[in-house]
């Protein structure tokens, strides 16, 4: 206020700046209200909208993961037991199969012969030792000096990618070297052979190598032994297994004709080792210590087309035998007797894993989808959905009797929202005649919806595959190449909540539209404000102005009279 009215007009009292007030204020009321209440309603849609757009979001989670083919690829494994167990990654095929008459593969554990102390040397001389497993050549080197706790080391060191070694205390003053194989099947067999000195000479104690025969020198693996065909016999405590020759059988072939001979490969290993001098040889080791373990290798073929190098061998009566021979594990599946080197078998089916955890086992596996996920994700979608829905029908309701009316009443970009979704919900495709209700969700007479999930068990136990087909879609390629993409219910309702919810979507450019609103209305109430203030600034300026006139016109006027009055009493 520019100034203080205290009276105007003869001091009468009746424009005062109290009246100016009342008069502005009735003038706010008519200019300036209404923007107010534009604004607390725009600010009343823009916190509603924003709700509605949190809830859309999270109702889109839900649907985004029930269109993601990912979901319909997880796997249940029923039938596993204490003696198989199996695994199945996302995506393998459902199936049921059977396990039967198990047999597990095992490593290869050797024992040296006994020794009263690990200080002990190994050996009389310098020389070189081989190790020989799966078809690997491992030479250690040893001397005078060398003890059993050092040569125990040494294998580590050399060889300690496939075996590992230990001094074990068998007794009282009693110890033994152990090497154990560190992985399963009969390939893992070992073999410990004396090279000897550069001289030739035996120098390694006996009780550290295998009972074996060893071959002449050839000059490589794949060296043939024998210039024509024929049969030889080998002997193996006190049996004799027969093998037929040609001129093209090698070393490493006859090597694997008796391991994998049911008879021969139960009492000796054969096995091509390298000598110091870079030539090879046939090894053939006892499986087990003891007597009757001599092994010979006889030409049957009369004309004697045998290498000479096969026959003239040299035996060695060592003290390493074995604890546990190397072997393949066996079983049935669906029938049929496989082997593999491992007890954990992967490559029966991409995915799938099968443990064999103990002998003389079976079990009958079934792989089924898992429907936990699916029946999680459809609870969510309803949890949101209903949650969603309630928000949407408040902010369109109009129910006279009571004189509600919603913040979006009449606004049809939002009453399209829950139209649309209902309309896809209650779908039925038109090619499979498939519906949502059919798998337990159901849109109720309240607009809310339900899931029953029993009867998505029933359902989708009748066809697995098609409901993840009507859920989120297939792809299909043809023989030439070409795609078919087919989209589910749930791509088509993600589709259209990510129209609403899209950088450009519609609830997005409802927000928009709010705030440029607001922040149009904000100016034009600055504006009124401005305006209004103005012309009452003005209006009690002229006022004070009069009031200062009439002020001056009423001390003149008393002025003249006093002048009467005195005149009057003078007279």
């Amino acid at each position: 206020m520019a100034g203080v009215i205290s009276s105007l007009g003869l001091g009468s009292g009746v424009l005062t700046s109290d009246v100016i007030d009342k008069l502005k204020a009735n003038d706010q009321t008519l200019t300036v209200t209404p923007i107010d209440n534009k604004i607390t309603l725009n600010t009343q849609k823009q916190q509603a909208l924003s709700l509605l757009q949190s809830l859309t979001t999270s109702f889109n989670s839900s649907v985004s993961s029930l269109q993601d083919s990912s979901l319909y690829q997880k796997r249940t494994v029923s039938g596993s037991n204490d003696g198989v167990s199996v695994t199945a990654d996302t995506g393998v095929a459902i199936q049921d199969f059977s396990i039967s008459d198990t047999k597990l593969a095992t490593t290869n554990v050797i024992q040296s012969g006994t020794f009263s102390s690990s200080s002990l040397s190994v050996a009389s001389a310098s020389g070189t030792m081989n190790l020989n497993i799966n078809g690997t050549d491992y030479q250690i080197a040893y001397d005078s000096s060398t003890t059993y706790d050092d040569l125990k080391t040494k294998i580590n060191d050399v060889a300690g990618s496939d075996v590992t070694a230990s001094i074990l205390q068998t007794g009282d003053g009693a110890y033994s070297l152990v090497i154990n194989s560190k992985t399963t099947g009969k390939d893992q067999q070992m073999t410990l052979t004396d090279l000897g000195t550069s001289g030739g000479a035996s120098a390694l104690n006996s009780n550290l190598v295998n009972d074996s025969l060893t071959s002449g020198a050839f000059t490589s693996k794949t060296s043939a032994i024998a210039s024509g065909s024929g049969t030889l016999t080998l002997n193996a405590a006190g049996v004799d297994t027969t093998f037929n020759y040609s001129s093209s059988t090698s070393l490493t072939d006859l090597a694997d004709m008796i391991n994998s001979d049911a008879t021969a490969s139960q009492s000796v290993y054969a096995s091509v080792i390298k000598d110091l001098n870079g030539e090879y040889r046939l090894s053939l080791s006892a499986k087990s210590g003891g007597e009757n373990q001599s092994i010979s290798i006889t030409d049957q073929a009369s004309g004697g087309t045998l290498d000479t190098n096969l026959t003239s061998n040299s035996w060695v009566d060592g003290g390493m035998s074995d604890i546990q021979t190397a072997s393949d594990s066996s079983f049935k599946y669906n029938g049929i007797t496989l082997t593999r080197s491992s007890n954990t078998i992967t490559d029966i089916t991409v995915g799938l894993t099968i443990n064999l955890l103990s002998d003389n086992s079976s079990a009958n596996i079934s792989i089924t989808q898992d429907a936990q996920p699916i029946k999680d994700a459809l609870q969510s979608l309803v949890d949101s959905y209903n949650t969603m829905s309630k928000q949407l029908d408040s902010m369109t309701l109009t129910d006279t009797e009571a004189g509600k009316v919603g913040i979006f009443n009449g606004d049809n970009s939002i009453n399209s929202i829950g139209r649309d979704i209902r309309s896809i919900l209650s779908s039925v495709d038109s090619n499979t005649g498939l519906g949502l209700a059919q798998y337990g969700v159901t849109l109720n007479r309240d607009g809310t919806l339900s899931f029953d999930s029993s009867t998505f068990d029933t359902k989708m136990a009748e066809d697995p595959d098609a409901m993840a087909t009507y859920f989120s879609g297939s792809t299909t390629v043809d023989s030439n190449g070409n795609t078919t993409t087919t989209d589910g219910v749930f791509n088509t309702l993600y589709d259209n909540l990510k129209n609403l919810t899209a950088t450009n979507g519609t609830l997005t450019a409802l927000g928009d539209g709010l705030t440029t609103e607001g922040k149009s209305l904000a100016d034009d109430r600055t504006k009124a404000l401005d305006l209004l203030n103005s012309k009452y600034d003005t209006m009690t300026a002229r006022f004070i102005e009069y009031d200062s006139i009439i002020s001056n016109m009423n001390n003149q006027f008393s002025a003249l009279q006093q002048q009467i009055s005195m005149a009057i009493s003078g007279k």
